[in-house]
């Protein structure tokens, strides 16, 4: 098989070059390696350009749909001439059924499907029915079972097996029950079974036979499960972990929030006991079918440095911009006058205001606040709508708007080279939206301005805090160290 082919206008700066090798190497030799490459120092270009020397099919996953497709544009624009598939969950809602403690009931789940995604991901398994050279943007659902195609034939051809099944288990669980009194509990299975059985029987809501659970897990003991990477026949592919500080907490998150969930679905008499399987991989369990795994991340954590078997640093920018400068403001700034004319300043020059708050509560009162002074802003937070989010990504991107209040939004994946100043609420605070990891990213927001500055506003310095100031001051000297070395040989050049 013949190598990818990178087609780009660019070259890789010497560092990036050095990192690119350093990589290569890497996954010859090493089953773990974290890229630390900063925010715009070129990490995807890095990749694509890792991935150019090998002849190795590709996964690259990321956090949340909105990276991956992001990942997927720039990947299709790296290699025009290869496969680049995209595989991430098929639907834009996505809500399991799960038991409400609180109001003792069963909250039924709800899915929307995109039938985009949904044809993207069976161009992906098409396309490796034939092939093994695949590039492939993916999410976490890569940890998830793929129901192949046979699904429903299988169920149909399996019908009497099925059904004997799930009078034995209604038999013996019904019974197990009754025994503990559980008279509720043991009517809900009964009827929940005997309605699998008769649409079984009957045929007639195929969506309730196909993709009912119980009688999925019962056909699972006649089907192995069938993952993405099962379909890479022979060869190992290579697994780029994007944002992998963010990407890890899914992938030891999820399998054991699920096994919860049904295990109290099951307690309750909603399904049957075999629901209950460790069937979503953890990173050990899908990384047996990986050759090598790279952690790529400008803030990696504990997990990737302690399992790393090397560590590559990328620590500078193609446009030599620096980190920017972080400034400790008192508490007592953050939502002052002092703050309003900052803001009124910064968009003033043409250039964008990031303010950071710590809860809607919060982002509201400052919203309220800039309206009094009639200073053109939006919020993002969690209940805004997709297609508002887009709207507002594109309106900072294209200058129409200067200032922005958000929560955990601004932090990944929004790059606006117009952002000179994020105002950071309550920097000090020991909450998981002020870790060290966060607000080196939440400072990074400003490092593609020349002009970038940050101002934590606390009274006191936490550690998470004073590690961050220590970590964004090392990159600046590295930053500004490279910056005087080209000035010098430039003069050098100039006076020789």
């Amino acid at each position: 098989m013949q190598n990818f082919e990178l087609i780009s206008n660019f070259k890789p700066t010497q560092d990036q070059q050095i990192a690119i090798d350093k990589l290569y190497e890497g996954l010859n030799v090493f089953k773990n390696q974290t890229l630390n490459g900063i925010t715009g120092s070129g990490k995807t270009f890095v990749l694509g350009n890792v991935i150019n020397k090998t002849n190795t099919p590709t996964i690259i996953v990321a956090p949340n749909k909105v990276l991956a497709f992001q990942l997927y544009n720039e990947f299709i624009d790296m290699f025009p001439n290869e496969f680049v598939g995209y595989y991430v969950s098929n639907y834009d809602v996505y809500k399991p059924t799960y038991f409400n403690e609180f109001l003792n009931v069963k909250i039924e789940g709800k899915v929307v499907v995109n039938k985009k995604n949904k044809i993207l991901r069976y161009q992906v398994k098409d396309f490796l029915e034939t092939s093994n050279k695949a590039i492939l943007i993916c999410s976490s659902t890569i940890l998830f079972p793929t129901f192949k195609d046979d699904i429903p034939e299988s169920v149909l051809e399996n019908k009497s097996y099925i059904i004997r099944r799930l009078h034995e288990e209604k038999s013996k669980q019904v019974s197990n029950f009754k025994k503990e009194n559980k008279v509720d509990e043991a009517n809900r299975l009964e009827n929940h079974i005997n309605h699998s059985i008769d649409n079984l029987i009957s045929s007639v809501d195929k969506d309730d036979v196909y993709f009912n659970i119980s009688i999925l897990s019962i056909l699972s003991e006649k089907l192995k499960d069938f993952y993405l990477t099962d379909y890479f026949k022979n060869i190992k592919p290579n697994l780029f972990i994007d944002e992998s500080h963010l990407s890890l907490l899914q992938f030891l998150a999820l399998p054991s929030a699920n096994k919860k969930r049904l295990e109290k679905l099951v307690s309750k008499g909603y399904y049957i006991n075999n629901v209950i399987r460790d069937n979503i991989l953890n990173l050990k369990q899908l990384q047996k079918n990986i050759n090598t795994t790279t952690y790529v991340s400008a803030t990696p954590s504990k997990h990737e440095l302690n399992n790393s078997d090397q560590i590559v640093e990328l620590l500078t920018r193609p446009n030599n911009l620096v980190d920017p400068e972080i400034t400790i403001k008192n508490e007592n700034y953050f939502g002052s006058n002092k703050m309003v004319d900052d803001i009124i300043d910064t968009t003033l020059k043409d250039e964008t205001v990031f303010i950071n708050c710590l809860s809607r509560k919060q982002l509201f009162i400052i919203g309220n606040l800039l309206n009094t002074h009639n200073i053109n802003h939006e919020v993002l937070h969690f209940k805004v709508k997709q297609d508002k989010r887009k709207k507002i990504l594109n309106n900072l991107r294209n200058g129409n708007l200067k200032v922005i209040i958000g929560i955990n939004m601004l932090r990944e994946g929004i790059d606006v080279k117009q952002c000179s100043l994020v105002i950071v609420e309550q920097a000090s605070r020991n909450n998981f939206l002020r870790t060290k990891s966060c607000l080196i990213q939440i400072a990074g927001r400003a490092s593609r301005n020349k002009n970038g500055k940050v101002f934590m506003c606390c009274d006191t310095i936490s550690s998470s805090l004073a590690d961050a100031i220590n970590e964004i001051n090392y990159r600046r000297n590295i930053q500004l160290s490279k910056i005087d070395l080209e000035n010098q040989n430039k003069f050098h050049i100039l006076t020789s």
